[in-house]
Formats: C-alpha cells, sequence, structure tokens
C-alpha cells in the first residue's frame, strides 16, 4: 500500500505527497471516485507517507517501525471504519450492536490480498451478498473513544472510513460535531464511490480529492509492469475494464471471467429475443438468487456490450479489442442495437443498476427489464 502500488494518477500522487511534505495537511479529506479507481489505496498510501518516519520524496521508506506496523494494518494511530452487517444471531439488534472493530480482521484480510477490492467483495467475504452493509451508530461512538487517546507515534491520528456514503442517517451528529471540532493531530481521509449520496452537512466540511477512472495506458502498463502480460493480452484487458482496475485484476485471477460473463449476457439476449414467457420467467427465478451485486455485474456488462456495439455500428470496430467467440457475438448482436433503440436500452440499464443497488425485486426488475428489451430489440428499423 505504497503510491508505488498504485496504476497511473502520477500527478494526484504528487499532490499529496507535496502536501504532506508542505505540511498543508487538511483535517478532513474525501477521496472520491467509482470503485477500481484506487481511491481507497490512494487514502492508505497517503496515510502511510503521513506516518512513515523516515519518508523520501517519493514514496514511504518500508523500513521504518510505522511502516512496519502500516504492513500488517495494525498501526495503533489508524483506525478503519466501514460498512457492516447486524449479527444473524439477534434480528432485532439496534445499530449500537453493530460496528467496524467486530469485522477487523477479515477487513484486514481483504486489504492485504487487495485494496483495490469492490463493495460486492466485501459483502461475499462477510457472507451476506444479498444484505446491505452500513455504517452504524456505534462506530461514531468508538471513534469519539478512539480520538481522545494520544497518538502513540507522536504525529498524527488518521480515521479511515471506507464508503461514506453508507453512513446512517442517525449516526451522522457524533461524526459531524467530530469535523466540526477536530482534535490536533486527527486526520480523517474518508472514501466514497458515490459522493452525491454522501450526507450533504457532512459533504460540505469535506476536501474533495477526486480519484478518476484509469486512462486505458495506465491500466495497460500497470499490468504489463506488474504480471508480466504481452501487450496485446494487457491492452485487451484494460479495454474490457473500462478504467476500472478492480475489474482488470479480475480478469487476471480469472482468465475465462470476461468471456463467461458475456456469454452469459448473450443467452440472456437470446432469451428475450424469443420473447418466450415461461423461459424469461425461468431464467429470472434463477438471476435473482445470484446476489446483489453479481445482479449489478450484469447489468453493466450489459452496458459494455451495448457500448462495443455502437462502435461497430458507427464504423470504429478497430477500437473493439476483442477476438474469437465473443468478438463474433458483439458483430452480431450489433445489427439489434442501432440509433433507433440504443439510448432507451441504455437508460434502462442504468435504471435497473440504481433500483438493484436500493434493494428492487430482482425478479420483478429483471422480469420487467427483459420483456422492455424484447420490445426494444427489434426496433431497429
Amino acid at each position: 500500500m505504497y503510491f508505488a502500488d498504485i496504476a497511473g494518477h502520477r500527478s494526484l500522487k504528487n499532490n499529496l505527497i507535496a502536501n504532506i511534505n508542505q505540511k498543508r495537511i487538511s483535517h478532513a479529506q474525501l477521496f472520491a471516485g467509482p470503485e477500481g479507481s484506487g481511491n481507497l489505496l490512494m487514502a492508505l498510501a497517503y496515510a502511510r507517507y503521513m506516518l512513515c518516519i523516515s519518508r523520501d520524496q517519493g514514496d514511504a521508506c518500508g523500513t521504518c517501525s510505522s511502516c512496519k506496523k502500516f504492513d500488517k494494518l495494525e498501526h495503533p494511530d489508524v483506525h478503519f471504519y466501514f460498512p457492516t452487517i447486524k449479527s444473524k444471531d439477534d434480528e432485532e439488534a439496534d445499530d449500537n450492536k453493530a460496528g467496524s472493530k467486530t469485522y477487523l480482521m477479515p477487513w484486514r484480510e481483504l486489504l492485504l490480498e487487495s485494496a483495490y477490492f469492490q463493495y460486492g467483495d466485501w459483502l461475499k467475504k462477510l457472507g451476506v451478498e444479498n444484505q446491505q452493509a452500513m455504517i452504524y451508530a456505534k462506530d461514531c461512538n468508538e471513534m469519539l473513544n478512539d480520538l481522545r487517546l494520544k497518538a502513540f507515534e507522536g504525529r498524527y491520528k488518521i480515521v479511515i472510513i471506507w464508503m461514506i456514503e453508507k453512513l446512517k442517517a442517525n449516526a451522522s451528529p457524533k461524526l459531524l460535531k467530530t469535523l466540526e471540532e477536530p482534535s490536533e493531530g486527527v486526520v480523517f481521509l474518508l472514501v466514497s464511490h458515490n459522493k452525491n449520496a454522501i450526507i450533504k452537512t457532512i459533504l460540505s466540511r469535506l476536501q474533495l480529492i477526486k480519484v478518476p477512472l484509469l486512462r486505458d495506458e495506465e491500466i495497460e502498463h500497470h499490468l504489463s509492469e506488474k504480471f508480466n502480460l504481452k501487450e496485446p493480452e494487457a491492452r485487451r484487458i484494460a479495454f474490457l475494464s473500462e478504467g476500472n482496475y478492480a475489474k482488470a485484476l479480475s480478469f487476471i485471477n480469472d482468465t475465462d471471467e470476461s468471456e463467461t460473463d458475456l456469454l452469459a449476457f448473450r443467452d440472456w439476449m437470446r432469451l428475450c429475443f424469443k420473447k418466450n414467457p415461461i423461459e424469461i420467467l425461468q431464467w429470472t427465478e434463477k438471476v435473482s438468487k445470484i446476489g446483489r451485486e453479481r445482479q449489478i455485474g450484469l447489468l453493466q456488462q450489459g452496458l459494455t456490450v451495448f457500448r462495443l456495439c455502437l462502435l461497430k455500428n458507427y464504423r470504429a470496430a478497430e477500437a473493439i479489442r476483442l477476438e474469437g467467440e465473443q468478438l463474433v457475438f458483439i458483430e452480431r448482436f450489433a445489427t439489434f442495437v442501432t440509433h433507433r433503440n440504443a439510448l432507451e436500452i441504455i437508460d434502462s440499464f442504468n435504471e435497473g443498476i440504481f433500483h438493484i443497488a436500493r434493494n428492487a425485486s430482482p425478479k420483478i426488475l429483471f422480469t420487467d427489464l427483459s420483456f422492455t428489451l424484447s420490445k426494444l430489440l427489434k426496433a431497429t428499423k
């Protein structure tokens, strides 16, 4: 979790390093960026550099006592808070019975595997892919207790809150008070994938640090350098990942994943085109059981396919870095995604992602979307 571990974002890294070296450290900062942009990793590298005893001009040293503690995510001056779930043993538990410290061990395990993990990976680690994790009031109470203690290393006390947009409304007043009246030496590093969902009074107290999606060439370079991939394969994965480095890593770890996802989407589109109600209902019954993050992933896969189809139709096929059965499917399916229906299809998928993320019934949503697609896919002339 060094700056050197982060793909791309060279200018942003340099700015953050300069801020620390010049002692221009805001007490409350928001690292805002989409999943896979590296915003959590950026916050972690920033915290490590801030606490490093022997840092140089480019990165933390990696050998001092502070860095060694950070290697295990056990630095006593770094406090993590993140979305959690209530105990399965007590469904009637109130908010005060859920908190980050209960799940600190799996959190560290996942972070040490890769700080590019996504929200769905965290839910899978917790074994609750169909539930919504939240940041509860207990975390804010424990945060206040932690911040009453002096820093062990004598420099800063750092609070890292991942996915601050998941903060429950009844937990916000205490955090807001802490942000408005910060203790000396306390630095809040908040990480968000959707800053528009953050409680407005909290958002207004934060210094915004935008961490955008990566450019294809940044992902390609990092994959080639770190995994020794040949240029064509690195370029193909970079293209398919659409700026999301977490998605690129999933392709590395499972080389068949991109093809499997695309073929699963192809089978769905065939069902929609046939418009067989029984088969569609059987399919929606299956997809309703796979977990919300995978359902969102299926819809995002669809958006990728529609983009590729439009590239093909607008004579930009050279930008489609696919081959084999994947390319054959795009070339054939592009016939049914034209200027007459593309915007309506894309809007339907974006709306589906919005509602699935907010606990809509997947069975109803995918049934409705399937019949909508049945109509739209035939409206190409």
